[in-house]
């Protein structure tokens, strides 16, 4: 059976792995930020204090922002 990714990425070198580690904890942010947005946007959509046009216009800025 092959390796699993963890082992390869054992057989890098040490700086190799940090930076690997670093872009992985950043991915990892951006998609917690992208989900608590989601959820606020629902939460607003849900509670009326936003139209459906609003939330629209909030999703573009909410996608400019994580580019």
């Amino acid at each position: 059976m092959g390796k699993s990714l963890r082992d390869k990425i054992k057989e890098l070198p040490i700086e190799r792995q940090k930076k690997i580690e670093a872009r992985a904890q950043e991915l990892i942010a951006q998609e917690l930020k992208r989900q608590k947005m989601k959820q606020e946007k629902y939460r607003m959509r849900k509670s009326g204090v936003f139209s459906s046009r609003e939330v629209a216009v909030l999703r573009k800025i909410q996608e400019q922002v994580l580019v």
